[in-house]
């Protein structure tokens, strides 16, 4: 049985993986008729969400806890940059988008998940 704090994380990664799909949404939106830029960031968040969902898949299935934590916290960092250039906070909504990637990084991270994920490589050995 994982550790709750595993489930917790893989359960976090789905409403993570949205945060770049509704970026691109309002990108797409926003755009241009035919923007030449704007389809390597469309790209760069179907890539980043689906990181995420194969991280929770790879973390439940005890394959590994990076998959999931590095994703979500490149996660972070972008949010991060975005608020800074931006120049706002983003309202509770703001703090919401930080917290779920944040949360799936260090859950994901935490020394009991990545104990559980290497009990399963020290028993295939």
């Amino acid at each position: 049985m994982p550790p709750a704090p595993a489930i917790a994380a893989a359960v976090l990664a789905l409403p993570g993986a949205a945060i770049p799909v509704l970026f691109a949404l309002v990108l797409s939106a926003l755009a241009e008729p035919d923007p030449e830029g704007v389809w390597i960031w469309l790209l760069g968040c179907a890539v980043l969400a689906g990181t995420l969902v194969t991280g929770a898949v790879l973390l439940l299935i005890r394959r590994s806890w990076l998959a999931l934590a590095l994703p979500a916290g490149v996660l972070t960092a972008l949010v991060l940059l975005a608020f800074v250039m931006g120049g706002r906070g983003g309202g509770p909504f703001g703090v919401v988008i930080l917290l779920v990637p944040a949360g799936t990084a260090v859950l994901a991270a935490l020394p009991g998940v990545r104990g559980w994920v290497a009990a399963r490589r020290q028993a295939r050995k």
